[in-house]
């Protein structure tokens, strides 16, 4: 555990080698928000706005991480065009992340909900697998980011496994079936969304 929700700080990290999970506390609930690879940063809020952590970061596997503090963080900004760029690119990614994620939680139905993020994630975090489409995402964090009780989050993939839509699931991945399966599905939702008033 690096900090908490709520602790003081005011240097930032960069990730050299391993990950880091940041996650947030909603209603007494530890949230997973994100999973940090080597090459990300974070902590740089309690730079920028001198307040404390807004959210817990753990490292989830062996990690080598630089500690920038205050002074070197305003000598880097001051002095390096590229990596001021890179910071509020990366903060306007995140913003946007943050954004879908709350976009997500409006669905209501688990199966909606699931099926959405699977696109989405499919995006952004899939690689080709086998020739399949795996995401660095676990089952257990894809429930936590969306707001998905275990148990029903494992009702969900498991239809989804009978239907084709997801291959197989663990703590580390999710690999998806036939892509048409999982855009078809999305194409019923969203009809059945639009005719609604008439079933």
């Amino acid at each position: 555990m690096l900090f908490r929700e709520g602790d003081p700080g005011r240097e930032m990290y960069v990730i050299v080698s391993g990950r880091v999970r940041i996650s947030k506390r909603v209603r007494d609930v530890e949230k997973a928000m994100t999973t940090l690879p080597a090459g990300e940063f974070f902590g740089e809020m309690a730079i920028l706005n001198d307040r404390a952590r807004s959210a817990t970061a753990t490292v989830i596997e062996d990690a080598e991480l630089m500690v920038v503090g205050p002074e070197a963080f305003d000598g880097l900004i001051a002095h390096h065009r590229d990596v001021a760029l890179r910071l509020i690119r990366r903060l306007a990614h995140r913003l946007e992340e943050a954004n879908q994620d709350l976009t997500l939680l409006l669905y209501r139905d688990p199966s909606s909900r699931v099926a959405h993020a699977l696109k989405r994630f499919a995006c952004s975090l899939g690689k080709r697998h086998q020739g399949h489409l795996r995401l660095e995402i676990g089952a257990a964090e894809l429930g936590e980011r969306i707001g998905i009780e275990p148990g029903q989050l494992g009702l969900v993939l498991s239809r989804f496994i009978e239907k084709g839509i997801v291959l197989d699931h663990c703590d580390e991945y999710i690999e998806l079936g036939d892509p048409t399966r999982l855009d078809r599905f999305l194409e019923f939702l969203e009809l059945r969304h639009q005719f609604s008033d008439l079933v």
